[in-house]
């Protein structure tokens, strides 16, 4: 199972560091590379070595992290819900928004951090592979919908459609 962790871990260090670098077009760009980037960073740190992982100071900034994540998706989301756009017949579309997908970057790195944090303690290897690989397919698979998708992109923000 360390095997299969590994792999999820490289896999997830390539998809937020690739998710910080397309926030170069972004009007608040550098805030999305920090929110991306400082998970990239510490899930190199944890699968680096033992001494990185065990470190209480990464550990606390894992939480710090996952706790502002955490309470900006429920900030977003709440402004999503009071501001439903009438042109859907009340319907929300929170992906078809740009403040929907920043929500679910946002619960994707909360997601991966609270595997980080838990997988070493209290998750067997069928509860690994239960959470882990779920969490790491589906931005994956998000991003290849969204770039397939040419009905989906005509409603992309300009800044959007340029960064890749």
């Amino acid at each position: 199972m360390k095997m299969l962790w590994t792999i999820c871990c490289v896999c997830m260090i390539c998809f937020f560091s690739l998710a910080a670098y397309v926030q170069i077009n972004d009007p608040d760009g550098p805030l999305w590379m920090a929110i991306y980037g400082l998970p990239a960073v510490l899930t190199l740190l944890q699968v680096s070595s033992f001494k990185f992982k065990s470190h209480w100071m990464i550990s606390r900034l894992m939480w710090l992290h996952t706790a502002v994540c955490f309470l900006g998706a429920l900030y977003i989301s709440y402004g999503l819900l009071i501001t439903k756009d009438t042109s859907t017949n009340g319907n929300l579309r929170w992906y078809e928004k740009e403040e929907g997908r920043e929500m679910g970057g946002l619960v994707f790195v909360v997601l991966w951090l609270m595997l980080c944090q838990f997988h070493d303690r209290s998750m067997s290897g069928a509860w690994l592979s239960a959470f882990c690989i779920p969490v790491v397919v589906s931005p994956v698979c998000l991003w290849l919908y969204t770039y397939y998708d040419e009905a989906y992109r005509e409603k992309l923000p300009d800044h959007c459609k340029q960064a890749l």
